[in-house]
């Protein structure tokens, strides 16, 4: 129970950050170098800034400290999300039916990182979260043309990826 509590709450407040990190500009800058993938693979998900990687986690896990779940449900909440993180940045086309709206799966996420339509499918896990806050976006069948971010402004290389975000860049120059 108390590991299905934690995949309630991480999600839920993960679906607010990340939301947050694709429409505030200065946070964007951080979350693009995840988006800069044009294809997914098993990697993908690892592709994030630390800066990303320390809020989402702080804002995620900060209530699950608060709230005092137990350290077995932790464990197995962490066993999983790291599998489930694995899957569904994994370059896998199959079509899992019903379960595509229950648990996000690779097509789902991939949605997340298509090029158009942009700011969807913001939930890790669970799909109906989006459907609850209008950002869902799962066309029947289809997958995305094209991954990544459009005019590709995310450089190649792990330093330059790590500067971006502090670089100052024309605010007629969108990012995203």
């Amino acid at each position: 129970l108390q590991f299905a509590e934690i995949l309630l709450v991480v999600d839920f407040m993960t679906y607010w950050v990340h939301r947050a990190f694709h429409q505030v500009p200065w946070l964007w800058a951080f979350h693009a170098i995840h988006h800069s993938s044009r294809e997914l693979d098993w990697l993908a998900g690892s592709r994030m800034h630390p800066v990303d990687v320390l809020a989402t986690r702080a804002a995620a896990y900060l209530p699950v400290f608060v709230l005092g779940f137990a350290p077995a449900a932790l464990y197995a909440y962490l066993v999983f999300v790291s599998i489930h993180a694995v899957f569904i940045h994994a370059n896998v086309r199959a079509r899992f039916g019903w379960f595509d709206h229950v648990l996000t799966t690779p097509r789902g996420h991939h949605w997340h990182h298509a090029q158009a339509p942009v700011d969807k499918n913001f939930a890790v896990h669970f799909p109906w979260l989006d459907r609850l806050f209008g950002t869902y976006h799962m066309p029947e069948g289809a997958w995305p043309e094209a991954l990544g971010i459009a005019r590709h402004p995310v450089p190649e290389g792990f330093l330059p990826q790590f500067v971006y975000p502090f670089v100052r860049r024309s605010p007629a120059a969108p990012i995203n």
